[in-house]
């Protein structure tokens, strides 16, 4: 995986942009688990008059592209709007994928399995004169 941070238009100390660098790379790995290798992640954080911005692209092996775009008041809040977002749509197309590609399973009615099937003679029996006569119908 190849992941690349930019930081513009911010105050923040390269110890801040390390921890910050070290808590994407911890919660990128969350959503790169569905995607196909080789994985690249850019993302940027600009520091803006009001508050912070912050764009996310993931490219992966196929056709695999997500991207995010977050307005937040805090850096970090930015980085984790962008990676939620992107895990849910990541998330999203892998269960796509999941379910299109496996049958589902024959719907059932709980009693019978669904090999279940009624005797040649099973309907005969019920029209026999000593069920009528159980059932209160005249033969």
């Amino acid at each position: 995986m190849r992941l690349e941070i930019h930081f513009r238009n911010t105050d923040a100390s390269e110890d801040e942009k390390k921890a910050l660098r070290a808590r994407v790379e911890r919660k990128i790995r969350k959503v790169t688990r569905f995607l196909k290798d080789p994985v690249t992640v850019e993302m940027n954080i600009k520091g803006e008059k009001v508050g912070f911005y912050g764009d996310l692209h993931i490219t992966s092996a196929g056709t695999s592209t997500l991207k995010a775009r977050i307005e937040g008041d805090d850096p970090v809040a930015v980085i984790d709007g962008l990676l939620h977002t992107v895990g849910r749509a990541a998330r999203r197309n892998h269960d796509r994928v999941v379910t299109r590609h496996h049958k589902p399973a024959p719907a059932t009615d709980g009693f019978a399995m669904p090999s279940f099937e009624l005797a040649d003679n099973e309907d005969e029996d019920l029209a026999t004169a000593e069920i009528q006569r159980d059932l209160g119908h005249s033969a």
